[in-house]
């Protein structure tokens, strides 16, 4: 018997002393999925930050009240000790790095960004697991038809236009994001943020991971291929990246039995999508790989030489960090148009060696003793690879992965059960 099945009871957990409905993680865990998604554009009033950093840190302490979470404490400890050494080395930048820039709003952000790591859900066998992604695969439809849809209108020749920015002032909206632009230089095509995201490729990301959610809780066909063609829609490679790390894991696994029933519709959708002008357009970014000014190379490998030279200038710096924020500085500087800073050279710029690696080692511990192995890789390339650090994005990992950690699976969720 496959240890994923068709269709699992959505009995709630007996097994938790006390338990009532309020106490279910799966609404809560998804709601927070959908609530990050629409809410990331908008602003906190007199603050340049997304409300989706308040909410969450407002959403630990309720779920925490409620019974919902709990703490979970060697996390906390991994949490306390990153954000007080990557603190600390910010007194030595003042005192031995030769100008160092140093912005304690940055430091903050990062360190908040990542507080919801401390949380783990009290329920957290398979089942609760298996309802919350396909919940989460759920949201993603919607997203996708949305996404389909700001595609769609332009195709019609509807001309794009940022609905959300008639419709809130400008000082509750987030800045310093390209929300959206052509598909090519030129193109009256762009590329679909479903006018709720800061930038395509952050839609991108959210399908990406509810794509793969939809293939781990094994839904029905229709609905993956409603959130294929919408990752796809999106023209960014961003989710495209969490799906594929997701799929060659399972395959490296040798778990390509739970990809049998969605193999050939996905293949024949994907070579179709291949051939039209808005394929040719995307996958040719992705063969570009080793150019200078692909939207790859501009997260994968040219921050690292942009870098380079200041980070090994000033020897103290290598050790102590060059302060935080000063990664972005640098990269704004040079006014390179996509050019992003990602997490692992953020914050070994930043904090150096010394406080860099405390914060490594919290975000490695985020992905560990995951219900699902090849989701929390997928989910750790992007992050360490790939994204930026953005509260939205981090959130979404952590939701996946921390959240249920440690997993009360007595064989990883994918995996066959003995006798299989």
């Amino acid at each position: 018997m496959e240890l994923i099945q068709e269709r699992d009871s959505t009995r709630q957990p007996a097994s938790l002393s006390g338990w009532s409905p309020v106490q279910d993680p799966v609404p809560w865990v998804a709601g927070l999925f959908l609530a990050t998604v629409l809410l990331q554009r908008v602003a906190v009033p007199g603050l340049p930050i997304s409300v989706t950093v308040p909410l969450a840190v407002a959403w630990i302490v309720i779920v925490c009240a409620l019974g919902v979470g709990e703490l979970n404490r060697t996390r906390l400890l991994v949490w306390l000790f990153a954000a007080g050494i990557s603190g600390l080395v910010m007194a030595g930048q003042v005192l031995f790095v030769a100008q160092p820039y140093i912005s304690f709003n940055s430091w903050g952000l990062w360190v908040v960004t990542w507080l919801p790591v401390v949380v783990q859900m009290r329920d957290r066998d398979r089942q609760t697991y298996l309802r919350c992604i396909r919940a989460i695969a759920g949201i993603g439809v919607g997203l996708a038809a949305l996404s389909l849809s700001f595609i769609g209108l332009q195709l019609a020749g509807v001309r794009y236009h940022d609905w959300l920015a008639s419709v809130l002032p400008a000082n509750l909206l987030v800045d310093g994001y390209n929300t959206t632009y052509p598909v090519v230089y030129g193109s009256a095509i762009y590329k679909s943020n479903g006018w709720i995201s800061l930038e395509p490729s952050f839609m991108s990301f959210f399908l990406g991971v509810a794509f793969a959610c939809a293939l781990l809780g094994r839904v029905r066909r229709p609905s993956v291929m409603l959130l294929l063609a919408g990752l796809l829609s999106t023209m960014a490679g961003s989710g495209l990246a969490v799906a594929a790390v997701f799929l060659a894991t399972l395959l490296i696994q040798g778990q390509a039995y739970t990809l049998r029933r969605y193999a050939l519709p996905v293949t024949v959708a994907v070579a179709i999508f291949a051939t039209t002008t808005l394929g040719q357009a995307l996958f040719s970014r992705v063969t570009e790989f080793g150019s200078g000014n692909s939207s790859t190379a501009l997260r994968v490998i040219e921050p690292y030489p942009e870098l380079w030279p200041y980070w090994i200038a000033d020897p103290a710096g290598i050790f102590l960090g060059h302060g935080a924020g000063a990664s972005a500085d640098i990269v704004e500087s040079h006014s390179v148009d996509g050019l992003l800073v990602p997490n692992l050279a953020k914050v070994v710029f930043d904090y150096g060696l010394i406080g860099g690696v405390s914060l490594l080692v919290l975000m490695v511990v985020t992905f560990l003793r995951s219900p699902s192995l090849a989701l929390a890789i997928a989910l750790a390339a992007s992050t360490f690879l790939l994204q930026g650090a953005a509260q939205q994005l981090a959130i979404c990992c952590i939701m996946l992965t921390a959240f249920w950690s440690p997993a009360k699976l007595s064989t990883p969720i994918g995996r066959r059960s003995r006798g299989a």
